[in-house]
């Protein structure tokens, strides 16, 4: 299986290649009112509005500092801003997680792996960083 993998804080972590469409350069963003924290606002993107999610709030984490967004492929396109994007990484198999995380956090994760240089890689399905009510409330037209 083939893997983006990205930074965000002193972490990295990896998603299915095939979850994302594309990868975008964080542009003006439209804040939306009354909007959770991590729903950053939304952008122009191709004539159509992509909501954007700070993925190191929603994971409990510090604040993306970067200018990447992951766009998910779906029916209705999410971007997810990252500290940055490094590689595609070509995985056999995934092993379990190797610590202990909050369950908030551990139920978006699939599993780990090891980078070339000993790092711990997390796996996040993408698919499952929002729930369907929370996609739709994003999504909403």
């Amino acid at each position: 299986m083939r893997y983006i993998t990205y930074g965000l804080g002193d972490r990295i972590y990896a998603s299915e290649l095939l979850s994302v469409k594309e990868i975008v350069l964080r542009e003006d963003l439209r804040s939306i009112p009354g909007a959770q924290p991590w729903l950053l606002g939304v952008m122009a993107l191709r004539g159509q509005l992509l909501p954007v999610i700070d993925l190191g709030l929603r994971l409990q984490a510090s604040p993306s500092k970067g200018d990447k967004i992951l766009v998910l492929d779906s029916e209705r396109p999410v971007g997810f801003l990252v500290d940055d994007v490094r590689n595609i990484e070509d995985v056999e198999e995934l092993k379990s997680l190797p610590m202990e995380l909050p369950e908030e956090v551990k139920r978006f994760l699939v599993g780990s792996f090891l980078h070339d240089d000993d790092d711990i890689v997390l796996v996040l399905d993408l698919k499952k960083v929002l729930t369907n009510e929370e996609l739709s409330q994003v999504t909403a037209p």
